[in-house]
């Protein structure tokens, strides 16, 4: 099962959201930045079991966010869900975001169980709680 998963939103609220529903599919080790500047030096250095990364945020959005975790040897294979309220943007636009195995786009607002699925997909090896 998953056991550490990072969220990187600049929303309070959303977090606050996610971490009710990580918890309650048996998530404990959670963590969260509002900053993807300030999140992107720790994801790297020390990369957790899956990454859940809004598109739409100031400094550096979520996409150049997942192509700089993508360019780096130790997280280049991070399994990434990107969270978005804009779906119909750049989102789909984006041909490596849509190519990669490893990255889900899960439209705002989301279910649990589609939460789960999407956590599924892109970390299969893993078993997510029911």
């Amino acid at each position: 099962m998953l056991q550490r998963i990072a969220v990187v939103d600049d929303s309070s609220e959303f977090q606050q959201l996610i971490d009710v529903m990580l918890q309650y599919i048996g998530i404990r080790e959670i963590h969260h930045w509002a900053s993807s500047l300030e999140a992107l030096p720790k994801l790297i250095q020390n990369p957790p079991e899956l990454l859940i990364l809004d598109v739409m945020m100031s400094g550096m959005d979520g996409l150049n966010v997942w192509r700089e975790l993508r360019a780096q040897p130790n997280t280049k294979s991070l399994p990434v869900i990107v969270c978005t309220a804009a779906i119909n943007s750049i989102v789909h636009q984006e041909a490596q975001l849509n190519a990669d195995p490893l990255t889900v786009i899960l439209p705002k607002p989301f279910t649990l169980d589609e939460l789960r699925q999407a956590m599924s997909r892109v970390a299969p090896l893993w078993q997510v709680a029911v």
